[in-house]
């Protein structure tokens, strides 16, 4: 029975420690971090061997990158890949963007060396309770020569479709994300303000039915995706409700930035001629810019 390949793990930072502990309870590795006590910890919990050099890894098929910054995936794959077999496998589950997935294959391509895109879509602590999830990309061939390493980091994984479409799909998650929080954030000042109990308004706000979902759930889902924007709720009249959520902001004494922001689409809207379409239609504005929301169907 021959022996499990090894795996190298270069960062071992708050991510990138749990993904080698997962990794290390399924194949011998090597690890690599600037931070001495977190080389000796995987040494003493899982059996991890130090990288010492980058010819440590003359023959390490499956390089695991969780790393800091595009630059630093850059600059240790310049490194290693002289190095590597020329039938390696490089996974990369830095937070990157695809134009960086695609320089880090340029590089590694005359060594004949992929590199995939498995983007972590989670937090440090569902990585280390083992429900995260990874949104792929790249040669579906070479996902299939990592599919244990993969699997061993997280369960659920989503093929989003060519080399860097994985990354572009961790990025815009964590856009909508880090927007949502803002809006969040004046949404609570709003109700602070306004008196309404705070754990009623996160009550409200987690119902299917309302704000938070139904905007992704059906009218992006549905009507965006099906270009169907006749009935429903005229965007007129949502830019009247944005209206009052402005006026309301206004007597409170409250500032708003996203929300304050996101009005100035429902006015482009109505000058666009959109006002009796349901305010999905807002996403027309995208079309009208070559910025499709959906792509277009066939024969379109």
């Amino acid at each position: 029975m021959s022996q499990p390949q090894t795996v190298a793990i270069y960062g071992l930072g708050n991510m990138g420690f749990p993904l080698a502990q997962r990794v290390g309870a399924h194949f011998p590795t090597q690890v690599f971090d600037l931070d001495a006590q977190a080389l000796a910890r995987a040494g003493k919990e899982f059996g991890a061997a130090a990288i010492t050099a980058p010819e440590d890894l003359k023959a390490t098929r499956t390089v695991v990158l969780c790393l800091p910054t595009p630059a630093i995936s850059m600059a240790v794959l310049a490194q290693i890949a002289p190095h590597l077999p020329t039938d390696a496998v490089v996974i990369e589950t830095s937070t990157v963007n695809p134009e960086h997935v695609h320089a880090e294959q340029k590089l590694l391509s005359p060594f004949g060396i992929e590199v995939i895109d498995a983007s972590i879509m989670a937090g440090v602590g569902q990585m280390v309770a083992g429900s995260a999830s990874l949104a792929l990309g790249g040669s579906q061939p070479a996902i299939a020569r990592v599919q244990g390493v993969l699997d061993a980091i997280a369960g659920k994984q989503v093929y989003f479709g060519p080399l860097g479409a994985g990354a572009a799909a961790k990025v815009i998650n964590n856009a909508v994300a880090h927007a949502v929080m803002v809006v969040v954030a004046e949404a609570g000042a709003m109700a602070t303000a306004a008196g309404v109990d705070c754990q009623k308004l996160i009550a409200l706000l987690s119902d299917a039915q309302m704000g938070l979902h139904r905007p992704l759930t059906y009218r992006y889902a549905d009507r965006i995706v099906n270009g169907d924007y006749a009935g429903g709720m005229p965007l007129e009249a949502a830019r009247k409700d944005s209206v009052l959520a402005l006026q309301l902001a206004q007597t409170l004494g409250v500032p708003l930035f996203a929300i304050q922001g996101s009005h100035s689409v429902y006015d482009m809207g109505m000058a666009a001629g959109y006002g009796r379409d349901d305010y999905a239609a807002v996403a027309k504005l995208w079309a009208d810019w070559n910025c499709p929301a959906v792509p277009p169907k066939p024969g379109q």
